[in-house]
């Protein structure tokens, strides 16, 4: 009997400390949870004013590690992050984009100022560079379509950029056959990064094709959408992206490369911290959005 109670002794305090590590993954010092089960829907109508951007640290030091942390990944690995850039972000009074500020490390910095009028947007564009000490300055003018939302990427000139019923980008290659983003309940879940296009009996075909495959949440919505004149973003938070080669040269037709997205929530149900992580599927796949495949955004909201 003194073994088998030793012995259950012993198995209940593996499980408290499992219940406390798992409370320490779950519950950030913010008051913020992981689990958005029992949380209200976010408030209607916030914006989001400033976002902070970290990624992993490893070989930064002095002035290089700004703001650092370290944070738990998915797969329970420990990684060491610091902050890269801080953006804020300004709107009218009819609530569109009028400046994007993004504060980077060494006193860098860049500046968007939008001005919009009736047929075309004027993006007054400003960087500072390292090693520089005045700005480079460059004005872009890109035309609108009657909704207000760019109809091309840069420039003035003939539209190209096609958007669905609920102004979402649906096509930016409308001269070939299909669409380059596929919706489906208002979610983005393909989009093609690019691909070729060639000639067989007198018809289009794609090959060397990139595609991006999204899965989502569907009882939380997205984040609010920032650059409005861009379209609305997929109605719910993505939660898997998977890159797709198809007919590639190098690769064949594979998946290569997959990210998750792991959210944090405040009490009021809105997300105050994303945390992107991506790996290869394949051996000797090297291309990322962020660097070693982690990418860390909190954010902060103005609401009515």
């Amino acid at each position: 009997m003194k073994t088998s109670f030793l012995s259950i002794l012993f198995l209940l305090s593996l499980l408290a400390m499992a219940i406390s590590c798992k409370k320490d993954r779950d519950l950030h010092p913010n008051g913020w949870v992981t689990d958005p089960t029992n949380l209200p829907q976010p408030p209607k109508g916030c914006k989001i004013v400033k976002t902070t951007y970290k990624d992993p640290s490893d070989g930064r030091t002095g002035d290089l590690l700004w703001e650092p942390e370290t944070i738990t990944l998915d797969d329970g690995r420990k990684m060491p992050i610091s902050c890269v850039a801080k953006m804020t972000y300004t709107y009218d009074a009819q609530n569109r984009l009028v400046e994007v500020y993004e504060k980077l490390l060494n006193n860098l910095y860049t500046r968007h100022r939008y001005t919009y009028e009736s047929h075309y947007l004027i993006d007054y564009y400003e960087v500072l560079y390292k090693g520089e000490t005045e700005p480079t300055i460059r004005i872009d003018t890109t035309s609108l379509n009657g909704q207000g939302l760019i109809n091309r990427y840069r420039g003035l000139g003939e539209s190209y950029l096609i958007y669905n019923q609920d102004y979402q980008l649906a096509d930016d290659s409308p001269n070939r056959p299909g669409y380059t983003h596929i919706y489906v309940d208002g979610n983005m879940i393909e989009q093609v990064e690019y691909q070729s296009w060639g000639m067989r009996n007198g018809e289009w075909f794609a090959y060397d094709r990139f595609l991006r495959h999204f899965s989502f949440n569907m009882t939380r919505p997205n984040l609010p959408v920032i650059h409005q004149f861009r379209g609305n973003e997929s109605r719910n938070l993505p939660l898997k992206e998977v890159w797709q080669l198809e007919s590639s040269p190098d690769f064949g037709t594979q998946k290569v490369y997959q990210k998750t997205y792991n959210y944090w929530y405040d009490q009021q149900g809105q997300v105050r911290r994303r945390i992107v992580h991506g790996k290869p599927l394949i051996g000797g796949w090297l291309i990322e959005d962020d660097l070693s495949g982690v990418g860390v955004t909190d954010y902060e909201y103005e609401c009515p």
